[in-house]
């Protein structure tokens, strides 16, 4: 499967999951300034550069328009759905400016919805969305992980190897009962039967 990275404006410090030969590289505006300082070389550059201060001096460069109805994360996305990509890793998209980071998950919402997997890793917290699918976590000591339903009712909610472990449960979006679970220091999995749901945890 086709991978997709995806570099935001926010500062990135470090790559828990680095990009490998045939991976697509994209720098959203701001982003190509941590491409640089991470010594990657970026398939493609595109953005409106109200961020950087300037369309860079680079290859392979798209100049959006400010106003537009997609944002840069969005039109990168876009990018690389047409590149053929199905799994999407987006770094500098977590944090800060709480409007965009609310906009990138809406971005894993949509990339789920259509049968892609998206991985939002910031600094502290990392995002995904599953739809009607399932992910596995590896074991680890500590650190918390909560699960929000997204558009409705999450059906057929199922966790194991939590503190709390829930089996075949239904998640309304008004509830927040999955908030604030915990790692155990065991292999965990996280399930939905149908619907959608978000899942949030500390970045190791």
């Amino acid at each position: 499967m086709n991978r997709c990275f995806i570099f935001g404006a926010l500062k990135v410090r470090r790559l828990p999951i680095k990009p490998e030969a045939g991976d697509y590289i994209i720098a959203a505006d701001q982003g190509y300034a941590n491409v640089l300082s991470l010594g990657l070389d970026p398939d493609l550059v595109a953005g409106d550069f109200d961020s950087l201060g300037k369309a860079p001096d680079a290859e392979n460069v798209i100049t959006l328009p400010v106003r537009k109805d997609l944002t840069d994360v969005g039109y990168a996305v876009e990018k690389g759905f047409e590149h053929g990509c199905g799994e999407f890793i987006l770094y500098g998209a977590v944090g800060g400016a709480l409007d965009h980071t609310f906009a990138n998950v809406a971005i894993a919402h949509d990339i789920a919805r259509r049968g892609a997997k998206a991985l939002l890793i910031g600094e502290e917290y990392s995002f995904t969305v599953l739809h009607e699918s399932s992910m596995s976590f590896n074991a680890r000591e500590s650190g918390r992980i909560s699960v929000f339903a997204l558009g409705g009712i999450a059906e057929g909610v199922t966790i194991r190897g939590l503190s709390y472990e829930v089996e075949d449960f239904d998640v309304a979006c008004t509830d927040h009962i999955g908030v604030s679970n915990a790692f155990i220091g065991q292999e965990a999995e996280i399930s939905v039967r149908k619907g959608d749901l978000l899942v949030v945890w500390q970045t190791e």
